[in-house]
């Protein structure tokens, strides 16, 4: 398997990856320091170089070889700085969804332990009140 094999869906496979990472297209071209034409035209025609998709690797924070063929990470604890797998878009998707259910339990948690001291806020208030 080769880039060529995946050119039509490269560019689509990036900016998932991108909107995973809370990035824009424009983001990634100015961090390039090209244009969205020359980018477009450079994986539409396969005529990219390997030195643009290294800086694509480096600031996507993915395996440069993702590029060239499909792997699958091995699952572990500790999450590696290479964890994302451009070719299985399902498998991004529930990254990002897991991520989002995450950050939401965690503003959750803030917002019961400012109930929680309200509530004791008021307790105390009317024992006052009761003396």
């Amino acid at each position: 398997m080769d880039i060529q094999e995946h050119s039509p869906v490269l560019k689509e496979r990036i900016i998932a990856v991108l909107n995973a990472r809370n990035l824009s297209y424009k983001q990634l071209v100015d961090y390039l320091g090209t244009t969205e034409a020359e980018l477009d035209q450079a994986l539409a025609d396969n005529t990219i170089e390997i030195r643009t998709l290294e800086l694509i690797s480096k600031e996507l924070r993915i395996p440069l070889y993702s590029f060239f063929r499909h792997h699958e990470h091995p699952q572990s604890e500790e999450i590696p700085y290479y964890n994302v797998n451009i070719w299985a878009p399902a498998q991004m998707q529930l990254q990002q969804q897991n991520e989002h259910l995450v950050a939401e339990l965690e503003r959750m948690k803030l917002e019961i332990a400012k109930k929680e001291l309200l509530i004791q806020a008021l307790e105390e208030q009317l024992k006052k009140e009761g003396q």
